[in-house]
């Protein structure tokens, strides 16, 4: 059998009507997918996926708005913001439909999309997402408080990612009695990055702008569960069971609301399935998308849903 090539990555921007840019990574050919990042993440956090996704698909890894390489404005970062300019650069880059890959907060903006664009959203598959619960790490809780200062963020993160293995785990378990870190070394090199970019003032406003958009000092603020009783597209629901960020009660829940949705739990894996178990994931994301088709909402049936549920 004669071995595909490995799909080549590209790069490019998109400039907003705003004037701000997004900055995005694409590759290989076939039905698009569209993937978001975490909060204070970029489009890097999708490198173990991204190659072997473009195998047999289009696939876009956006920098959100605020993050990355994208700009950083002093501005709205809600989810329906970004939302709003994920749609943007679909429309640019010709993406009709899309399969949309969420991950945390970018299940949040994921799940946005296909609310308020449920004609462009054909799939949905949602990793460790946000909105589907309450619950939220204290460290996400407590940096949403009002006094807070920009310059804090990279203190909250900055000391404990250059300790020794698990050590940081360790420290942030004892002070806010949660895990958070739960396989440090599986992603040091994107945590690594991760804090070059907190480094940005401007970076540091936008997350916390996000955060505070979708969460408060009891949790998390904004709910996707009523909305996804009504979601008619497949969807794949992908979370670790050790994470400590949101924990997998969020993903069962889910499940029992949407029961034609496909759930995969890792065990030994925290908040980023792709990062702590890559080969697992990808294989779950893969065959999900070999085993559906892509199945946009009809419009005006949506809104008679969402009508009737309101």
């Amino acid at each position: 059998m004669t071995e595909r090539p490995s799909a080549s990555v590209s790069e490019g921007w998109v400039t907003l009507p705003t004037g701000a840019r997004v900055h995005y990574r694409r590759a290989g050919d076939g039905e698009p997918v569209v993937l978001l990042h975490g909060i204070a993440h970029s489009c890097r956090a999708w490198d173990r996926v991204l190659v072997p996704l473009a195998e047999h698909h289009d696939v876009v890894a956006l920098d959100l708005p605020g993050c990355g390489l994208s700009d950083k404005p002093d501005t709205d970062y809600s989810l329906g913001s970004q939302a709003v300019a994920v749609r943007m650069v679909l429309d640019a880059l010709g993406l009709d439909v899309v399969t949309a890959v969420g991950h945390s907060l970018g299940g949040g903006v994921a799940m946005t999309l296909s609310y308020h664009y449920p004609e462009r959203v054909g799939r949905l598959a949602l990793v460790a997402s946000g909105g589907l619960g309450k619950e939220l790490h204290p460290i996400f809780r407590m940096a949403t408080l009002p006094l807070v200062p920009e310059r804090v963020m990279r203190g909250l993160f900055h000391p404990v990612a250059r300790m020794p293995r698990n050590a940081m785990s360790a420290l942030v378990t004892r002070a806010t009695g949660d895990p958070f870190f739960f396989r440090p070394d599986a992603y040091r090199a994107e945590l690594e990055e991760l804090l070059e970019t907190m480094e940005d003032p401007q970076a540091q406003r936008a997350f916390l702008s996000m955060l505070r958009s979708a969460s408060s000092i009891a949790g998390q603020a904004v709910s996707a569960l009523d909305r996804l009783s009504l979601a008619s597209f497949p969807m794949l629901i992908v979370w670790g069971r050790e994470d400590g960020v949101f924990p997998v009660q969020h993903a069962l829940r889910a499940k029992q609301l949407v029961t034609q949705a496909r759930l995969v739990v890792l065990d030994e894996c925290g908040h980023f399935p792709q990062f702590e178990a890559t080969a697992q994931f990808n294989q779950a994301l893969l065959d999900w998308l070999a085993e559906t088709e892509s199945s946009p909402v009809d419009t005006q049936a949506f809104i008679a849903a969402a009508t009737a549920s309101a």
